[in-house]
C-alpha cells in the first residue's frame, strides 16, 4: 500500500508530515511523492487555516482530488479539518492531535479529543528521512499570545514544548542522515520550554552534535529571546544560520495595540540594532499586515517609514484577511479591501528595494552555501547563491545577476 501527502502551509505543517511518514513507514506502507497520473491508495492532506483564502484552496484542493481519484482514500488534517464539509463526503477528517495517533486514525479507533494543554510533549517518532538536504525539525507548538487577528491559538492550544531529549535524538539522526540544513520550527519557537530548559539552551545542546550541518530558525517571535539567540549565532562559526524572521505585523504603534501585539516599534528597533551590531551580515526579515481594522493613511505612513529605517531583508506582505472567531473579525471602521492591496503593493516596491541592496551588501563577503539544482543554492543568511559543488561550501559573493549572487568557492565547508 502506498500513502503521499500534500501539505499546505507552514513549516510546522511541514514537519508534521515528515513525522506522520515515518508512522506509516513504521506500519509498512510506503510513502511516496504525490502523482497525478499513479495516484496512492491513501491521500493525507495536511491543510491551513491562517487566512479564510488558506481554507478555501484547501476545500477546492480536496473537490479536485475526489473527481481525480474516486478509489483513493482521502484523509484531512491540519488547521483547516474543522471545516464542514457535506459536499465533500467519504473523507476521513482527524485534528492536529490526531497527527500523533495515525495508527489509530487509519484502524478507524480515533476520537477527535478536546484541545489539552501538554507543557511538554512527545512525538514517539523521528523525522522521516528524505532525499532532500534541508529538513523541518519540531520543537514546539501551540501559542499562548491571543494576536486579535490570529485563529491559530483556537487551531492549535495553548504553547506547548516537545521533550528536549527527544529533540536531540531526532536532530542527530537528521543529522546523520545527511540533512545539511535542519530549520527547527513551531508556532512560536521563542516560547520552548521543556521543565525550565528555554530555546538557548536547546540551541546549545544542539550545537554539540558533531557533523556537516548547519542549523536554521524559522520565523520567531520578537521578545528578550532574541538577544540570546543573536548571542550564540555571533560564536557560531555559520553553524547556526545568520537569519532571523521576527514577525512585526505592523509598523504603527497604534495597530500593533489593536492587533494586540506584545512588542512595539522602539523594542522591535533596539533587537533589529543588536541583531546586526552582533551578526553584521544577518537576515532580518518580517511579516507586515495591510488594511488592518482602523488603519489610515496616516498609520500606513508610519508603517512606511519604518520599513524605510528598519531596512528589512525581506517582508512577507499580507492584506488583512478577516477570521470568524478572532477579535478583529467584528473590528471598525472596516478597511476596503482594494485599498488594503494598493498599500501591499506600495510596501511590495519598497521590500524589493531593501532585497536587492541587502543582496548587494553580501558582494566581497564569504557565505556558506548548499548549492541545489543547477548549482544554485541559499547562503546561511538566505540569498540565493549561484555556485558550483554540492555539499556546504564556503564562497565568496563576487557579483550578481538579477537577483542572484554569484559565488566562487573558497574551501569545503566542516562547520
Amino acid at each position: 500500500m502506498r500513502a503521499s501527502f500534500i501539505t499546505f502551509g507552514c513549516r510546522l505543517n511541514q514537519a508534521e508530515s515528515a513525522l506522520m511518514s515515518s508512522r506509516l513507514q513504521k506500519m509498512g506502507i510506503q510513502v511516496v511523492p504525490y502523482s497525478r497520473e499513479f495516484p496512492p491508495e491513501l491521500l493525507f492532506i495536511n491543510s491551513c487555516a491562517v487566512t479564510s483564502v488558506a481554507e478555501r484552496k484547501v476545500r477546492q484542493c480536496l473537490h479536485s482530488l475526489q473527481k481525480k481519484h474516486a478509489g483513493v482514500k482521502l484523509f484531512l488534517t491540519g488547521c483547516a479539518s474543522h471545516m464542514e464539509l457535506p459536499d465533500i463526503p467519504g473523507i476521513t477528517v482527524f485534528s492536529n492531535k490526531g497527527k500523533r495517533e495515525l495508527e489509530s486514525v487509519l484502524r478507524g479507533e480515533f476520537s477527535p479529543p478536546e484541545l489539552s494543554f501538554e507543557p511538554v510533549f512527545y512525538e514517539n517518532i523521528f523525522t522521516a528521512a528524505t532525499e532532500r538536504t534541508r529538513a523541518n525539525l519540531k520543537i514546539q507548538e501551540g501559542c499562548n499570545n491571543f494576536c486579535s487577528y490570529c485563529i491559530i491559538p483556537y487551531k492549535r492550544g495553548r504553547e506547548r514544548s516537545r521533550d528536549l531529549n527527544e529533540t536531540l535524538k531526532d536532530f542527530r539522526q537528521l543529522v546523520a542522515n545527511g540533512f545539511q540544513e535542519i530549520t527547527l520550527t513551531g508556532i512560536n519557537t521563542c516560547s520552548y520550554d521543556c521543565h525550565g530548559a528555554k530555546l538557548n539552551d536547546l540551541l546549545e545542546r544542539l550545537l554539540e552534535t558533531d557533523g556537516n550541518y548547519r542549523i536554521r530558525i524559522g520565523s520567531t517571535e520578537p521578545g528578550p529571546m532574541l538577544k540570546k539567540i543573536v548571542d550564540i549565532m555571533a560564536v557560531s562559526n555559520g553553524k547556526l544560520c545568520e537569519f532571523l524572521h521576527p514577525s512585526l505585523q505592523n509598523g504603527s504603534d497604534t495597530i500593533l495595540k489593536k492587533m494586540n501585539r506584545h512588542c512595539l516599534t522602539q523594542e522591535y528597533a533596539e533587537y533589529v540594532q543588536y541583531a546586526r551590531e552582533k551578526v553584521p551580515h544577518i537576515h532580518i526579515g518580517t511579516d507586515i499586515i495591510t488594511g488592518f481594522p482602523g488603519e489610515t493613511d496616516q498609520t500606513f505612513q508610519e508603517t512606511v517609514s519604518f520599513l524605510e529605517k528598519i531596512r528589512f531583508s525581506n517582508i512577507h506582505i499580507f492584506p488583512f484577511s478577516p477570521r470568524e472567531g478572532t477579535a478583529a473579525y467584528t473590528m471598525k471602521p472596516v478597511v476596503p479591501g482594494n485599498v488594503a492591496q494598493q498599500r501591499a503593493e506600495e510596501l511590495a516596491r519598497l521590500k524589493e528595494i531593501c532585497a536587492e541592496e541587502f543582496r548587494r551588501s553580501l558582494i566581497g563577503t564569504v557565505q556558506t552555501v548548499i548549492p541545489e539544482r543547477n548549482g544554485i543554492g541559499w547562503s546561511g543568511n538566505y540569498v540565493r547563491v549561484k555556485v558550483p559543488g554540492t555539499g556546504l561550501v564556503r564562497a565568496r559573493i563576487t557579483g550578481m545577476e538579477d537577483d542572484l549572487l554569484i559565488g566562487n568557492i573558497q574551501q569545503r565547508k566542516e562547520i
